[in-house]
């Protein structure tokens, strides 16, 4: 995607970046920020735009770790249900090949 400049208000500030994101994706970025920093406003009774601006990010960065944590630990279960699988398997195989019967005595009028 070619980089576009986008105009940011936020907690009283106004700046303009440059992004290669979508607009869209920008301004989901941004709603979720301000409803964290609205979040921490009522909450806390914080009003000065900098400390809200921190506590915002320090909820959200929060936030980014524990879903890290989660999938790590999602992957790790997946992983483990992966090489239970594969055990399971391999006892089936050699179930089955146990049952299945292995070349005998030829049966009477076998050419």
């Amino acid at each position: 995607m070619a980089v576009q400049t986008l105009r940011i208000e936020l907690l009283g500030t106004s700046f303009t970046i440059q992004t290669d994101e979508s607009k869209e994706y920008m301004d989901a970025i941004l709603a979720h920020i301000r409803r964290r920093a609205q979040e921490v406003q009522k909450s806390t009774r914080v009003t000065d735009p900098l400390k809200t601006s921190i506590l915002a990010s320090v909820y959200i960065v929060d936030e980014l770790f524990r879903e890290r944590t989660n999938r790590s630990s999602r992957e790790a279960d997946q992983d483990e249900l992966g090489r239970a699988a594969d055990r399971l398997i391999e006892r089936l195989e050699r179930a089955i090949s146990d049952l299945e019967p292995g070349p005998g005595p030829e049966s009477p009028g076998a050419p």
